[in-house]
């Protein structure tokens, strides 16, 4: 039976029973996906999007209780009445879910052909032999290399970019007819992201396959939807056409996500301008050189990682150096090598004059207090049994900067206020505070020993766009205020655009590029460095990626070896 909606949600209303009380996360959420149409749900995280999609398929939390009211009718049928039994035959055979963590989502002991054969089993009665027949043929349609050596590997072979498409294949095993797919780019860098994009427009082309995309990426959804639905705090606050909702939204909250996104053709601040004035006039003094520096990685049977492959490059008082790349690229390391949180294998690390790979592990405690690190994940990297004041307040004890406790915690609450927070929750454990307020928390405590020098490792990564917005001014209104110098670790070319003075590209152990961030925008010249700001997803519904821009092999095929880095413009030094 065609119905006129392949799916429709209807007052939705969902709460989890905390205790003696319920407390409401969703509120008479409505709308519906036409047949072969693509719908995007977006918000900030906590506003409801996952909890909604996940209701479809009925797999929330024990806890959960949907309302009566509630209606979610897909193909004519109402979900909500049926039995587990009878949504097991639906799961996977009629709707198919794609979920945001590949890794935590495969199993991990079992071979990956399996894991998508294993559900052509079940749902289509296939024999072993002809379920690894289809399981094939779809690890090709979503664009697998050597599927008969690919089929018997397991996740953690896999890059993520490529567990990611096996997410896919297991969502696409028996043809569903509607696809969830919850946040599945958020962790990818911008050109396995395009790719993924450009395979769900393709496989919808070729299947006819209805999508509800949960993002919280405006760029995402200007590309891949026909239809918005925009969630705030549990409720849909508009929804529209995407033309509608980006050239005349109409409510605040929707005004505000966009707003927040970062203008990749905004022009850079008259301080920045002045900085690379004073840079490439030789006026500014240089903070850090790194000369020739590599770090390799022994992998057994005489081969070794050059994930480091003999860079060189040098950062100036108060500036921003962006490091942009993908997965594997070297960046993250590059970071870590620099800050000796592991050794060079050769090479120098300059700062002030002086080699700190050289540096005893007495010189390197005191070398600490100088330079500071901001990790990426705002809720691996604080410890959950600590209260904020002594995990803020530890390397204020480590260095013996205070001669009693209450000094100690009193410079932590000037350290929480200085971040834009309540001096109050220094009180307070990690869990009781959101994505952005724990990623201030993390600058508060690399700021506690008021060092010259920070990486930022992705720190950014884990946020929504508008908590990415307020973290970037909080970083720029910081380095004002303290003269900080950063190293700003990212694969997202518009926020490192908006907050680096300068940008070096890394690809595959080396820098391939090099220039002020205007400059590299506007004019980039090697083809990786293309390639990555072509993939870029543009917040515009009348711009489209495109598969020719995004091929995943084009990206794979420069060479890095016996190239020389040259400035072949001023200032603008490509490896060639």
């Amino acid at each position: 039976m065609l119905t006129e909606k392949l799916l429709q949600v209807e007052n939705l209303k969902i709460s989890f029973s905390t205790g003696d009380s319920l407390l409401e996360v969703v509120s008479d959420v409505s709308f519906d996906i036409g047949h072969g149409k693509t719908v995007g749900i977006v918000g900030e995280s906590g506003s409801g999007k996952s909890v909604s999609a996940r209701s479809i398929m009925k797999l929330l939390e024990n806890n959960a209780v949907v309302d009566e009211g509630s209606r979610i009718r897909f193909n004519g049928e109402e979900l909500l009445e049926k039995t587990d039994r009878e949504m097991r035959k639906i799961r996977g055979k009629d709707i198919g879910m794609i979920f945001q963590d590949p890794m935590s989502s495969l199993n991990p002991t079992m071979k990956i052909g399996k894991q998508i054969s294993e559900t052509i089993q079940i749902h289509e009665k296939a024999s072993k032999k002809e379920a690894a027949a289809r399981a094939k043929e779809i690890m090709h349609l979503v664009g697998i290399p050597d599927v008969d050596d690919r089929f018997n590997q397991y996740p953690h072979e896999f890059s993520g970019g490529m567990r990611q498409r096996i997410i896919i294949a297991i969502a696409l095993a028996c043809s569903p007819k509607l696809l969830i797919a919850d946040e599945p780019t958020t962790a990818l860098d911008v050109t396995i992201q395009a790719q993924i994009l450009e395979l769900l427009k393709d496989i919808q082309k070729k299947t006819g396959t209805s999508i509800l995309l949960i993002t919280h990426d405006f760029g995402v959804v200007a590309n891949m939807c026909e239809d918005i639905v925009v969630m705030n705090k549990g409720r849909v606050v508009e929804k529209g056409s995407t033309m509608e909702i980006f050239n005349s939204p109409k409510e605040d909250y929707t005004k505000r996500l966009l707003a927040a996104i970062p203008n990749l053709h905004a022009e850079k601040s008259q301080e920045s301008k002045e900085k690379l004035a004073d840079i490439y006039s030789g006026t500014r003094e240089k903070l850090l050189e790194v000369n020739t520096l590599a770090k390799h990685f022994p992998l057994g049977r005489g081969t070794t990682l050059k994930a480091v492959n003999d860079i060189s490059f040098d950062i100036y008082r108060g500036e921003t150096l962006g490091l942009v790349g993908e997965s594997g690229s070297g960046k993250s390391t590059t970071g870590r090598t620099i800050l000796r949180l592991q050794d060079a294998t050769s090479g120098e690390t300059v700062f002030e004059g002086s080699d700190i790979n050289k540096y005893k592990k007495r010189q390197m405690k005191d070398m600490r207090k100088r330079v500071q690190f901001v990790f990426q994940d705002p809720y691996s990297s604080l410890n959950p049994r600590q209260k904020v004041k002594d995990i803020i307040g530890e390397a204020l004890d480590i260095h013996k900067l205070f001669p009693n406790k209450k000094k100690r915690n009193d410079r932590v609450k000037e350290l929480l206020h200085l971040v834009g927070l309540d001096g109050s929750f220094s009180e307070r454990f990690p869990h009781e505070f959101s994505g952005g307020q724990r990623q201030r928390i993390g600058i508060a405590r690399a700021l506690a020993v008021e060092p010259d020098f920070i990486v930022l490792d992705e720190p950014l990564s884990a946020l929504d766009a508008s908590v990415q917005a307020t973290i970037v001014e909080l970083l720029e209104d910081l380095q004002r205020k303290l003269n900080l110098t950063y190293l700003f670790i990212a694969h997202d070319l518009a926020t490192v655009k908006k907050l680096s003075d300068r940008v070096a590209v890394m690809y595959k152990g080396n820098i391939v590029e090099l220039t002020d961030s205007e400059e590299l925008f506007k004019n980039p010249i090697h083809n990786y460095t293309k390639k990555l700001l072509s993939a870029i997803p543009v917040p515009d519904p009348n711009y489209a990626i495109t598969a020719e821009k995004v091929s995943p092999d084009e990206t794979l095929d420069f060479s890095t070896e016996g190239q020389v880095f040259t400035e072949v413009k001023p200032n603008h030094w490509v490896m060639q």
